[in-house]
């Protein structure tokens, strides 16, 4: 991960991680590589009309994956983005229900 941060950090790209994920991730104040992390990159936030974005995706998924993986596909169709995750299936199936496709990079 730290690679992939870096390089796309030298190609002038800022990764964007979505709210949603954060919440999943910070346990305590002691995050210090995440927040590391995190400073390098643009924080997408949850607002009324992206949740409900999300919940479009939800409701036209075969599968059943949680919130905050609908929240991560909304907002890579929505700006073209690829997926760093390790949900790959839950994301396409995300994209699929909706007949687009997402580029989703397995970790």
């Amino acid at each position: 991960m730290w690679l992939l941060h870096k390089r796309a950090l030298g190609r002038g790209v800022r990764p964007v991680v979505p709210a949603g994920v954060i919440t999943e991730v910070y346990r305590s104040g002691q995050q210090v590589n995440l927040t590391r992390l995190l400073s390098g990159c643009r924080i997408d936030p949850l607002d009324e009309s992206t949740a409900k974005a999300a919940g479009i995706l939800l409701g036209n998924c075969s599968t059943n994956p949680g919130a905050v993986d609908a929240s991560v596909a909304e907002g890579a169709l929505r700006r073209g983005d690829a997926v760093v995750t390790g949900n790959a299936s839950h994301l396409r199936a995300l994209a699929d229900g909706v007949g687009r496709k997402l580029e989703v990079i397995p970790m």
